[in-house]
């Protein structure tokens, strides 16, 4: 019998291992870049410049716009005060080459994966006005911008095509002239629209049609070129149509390449977002603090009559107050006229009269200095001399 267990053991064991098992199915998400690539959009432009040849940084917040610098790409939430953007155009104004990305240009857009961001309707949802700095920038450079909303792409953003970066979705092929033969195409989305207030001039680049995906024209010794869309030089589209060729061409200029990631979100803003919780927390404790430690404000209460100390209080808070006023001389005074009026010698001429003092020295045994010194001071700005004095014209009061 115990081989005949152990026989249906290890026919069992047998059975259960040769059981048909369910084919696994291995799928492969895209989750997007990672390292610097994740950190900085425009990592692989850097690069590609810096194997040019070209100086390049990449920073976050508020931009130097030093004379060694040539090129800035900058999101338009850079330039967000009208002191923004005198600072910029002054700079423009002595030679430098600016390039606003009116949409998609900040570093929080993600590029690839299942949570990509390529829907317009979304990117006009985190900044739905432009900024008064950029809408002064416009106004200087006699340009405009406007939305115009398409029909786009149907794309699926789990699709790998999109995931991985191959396809560029929502964007419209542009033939962007610069003026000569040279003529670049570029991908660009974006519902915003680049329009002339009074007409092209000589030196302006554009694309194809009235109204544009991407337009510059010269202020003073430098230029400013606006693209409705940023996602030509970031990482994964930059080498797609001419976007490698046109960022070596706005790099000839000379000078060093700055990439802004856009602004960094201050202190409130950061609170705002992340920890209104703990806002409304502290909030509500201060309105219970507030509750129970400010004082209710009743019926008026009937004044005592013949109360002492509610009259010695009275006195007492008078002096405080007098001396914080820095108004001695009141104290003094008062106290200078009672000796006066109870040596009988209230009359102008007396206020000097040394006769009264000697008689005051006299009566009370004080020196005649310290009498003449307590019946003349205006002012005592320590404690110590305001004791003293007050002292020596209280014993002169008690002597008469």
């Amino acid at each position: 019998m115990r081989y005949g267990l152990i026989t249906m053991i290890i026919l069992s064991l047998i059975g259960l291992v040769s059981c048909d098992q369910e084919p696994k199915e291995t799928r492969e998400r895209v989750i997007g870049y990672m390292g610097r690539a994740r950190q900085n959009p425009y990592l692989a432009a850097k690069r590609y410049l810096q194997a040019g040849g070209h100086e390049v940084a990449s920073m976050s917040g508020v931009l130097k716009f030093s004379d060694d610098e040539g090129l800035v790409f900058t999101p338009a939430s850079s330039i967000r005060s009208v002191g923004d953007t005198d600072r910029v155009m002054d700079w423009v104004d002595e030679g430098g080459h600016l390039v606003v990305f009116l949409q998609r240009g900040e570093d929080y857009w993600y590029d690839l994966g299942e949570v990509s961001d390529h829907d317009p309707e979304l990117w006009a949802e985190d900044g739905e006005e432009l900024s008064g700095g950029v809408e002064l920038m416009l106004q200087w450079l006699d340009l405009e911008v406007v939305e115009e909303w398409e029909e786009g792409d149907k794309w699926d953003r789990k699709e790998s095509q999109y995931a991985s970066g191959e396809v560029l979705p929502n964007v419209d092929e542009c033939i962007v002239s610069l003026g000569g033969e040279e003529k670049f195409t570029l991908l660009l989305g974006g519902h915003l629209r680049i329009q002339t207030m009074d007409g092209e001039y000589f030196n302006d680049w554009k694309d194809q049609g009235e109204q544009h995906r991407f337009y510059s024209r010269e202020y003073g010794y430098g230029r400013v070129t606006l693209l409705t869309d940023a996602r030509a030089f970031r990482n994964p589209y930059l080498g797609m149509a001419d976007h490698a060729k046109m960022l070596d061409y706005l790099a000839i200029g000379g000078g060093a390449v700055v990439f802004s990631l856009g602004e960094v979100p201050g202190f409130l803003t950061l609170l705002k977002e992340h920890g209104w919780m703990g806002l409304w927390g502290i909030l509500a404790l201060l309105v219970v603090w507030l509750w129970k430690n400010m004082p209710r404000f009743g019926p008026i209460l009937d004044v005592e009559e013949g109360h002492s100390r509610n009259y010695a209080q009275q006195v007492m808070h008078a002096g405080k107050f007098f001396w914080r006023s820095k108004r001695e001389d009141v104290l003094l005074l008062s106290l200078q006229d009672a000796v006066r009026s109870r040596s009988g010698h209230m009359q102008q001429e007396a206020v000097h009269s040394t006769d009264l003092y000697e008689k005051l020295a006299q009566s009370s045994g004080i020196d005649y200095e310290m009498v003449e010194d307590a019946m003349t001071r205006r002012e005592a700005r320590d404690a110590a001399t305001m004791v003293k004095t007050t002292r020596t014209l209280q014993l002169l009061l008690q002597s008469i």
